[in-house]
């Protein structure tokens, strides 16, 4: 389970599925989407892939990558 983000200037905070999907409900509303449930669905997809990926404190541009794979 994911339990923490480390941040560009290595603090750690705790995750929170709410942000990602808040960015990526704003990436795709600069592009004319307007599905929040959508962006709500792929940040849950994103926590699972990154927990399959072994990850409980993986950094912030480890999670805009595995934003972007899913």
């Amino acid at each position: 389970m994911v339990q923490s983000i480390v941040k560009r200037d290595g603090r750690t905070t705790v995750y929170d599925r709410e942000k990602v999907a808040q960015a990526i409900f704003k990436a795709a509303s600069s592009l004319g989407g307007t599905n929040a449930e959508t962006a709500m669905r792929l940040a849950v997809q994103v926590e699972e892939y990154l927990e399959a990926q072994g990850l409980e404190s993986p950094g912030v541009e480890t999670v805009q990558d595995a934003v972007e794979k899913i």
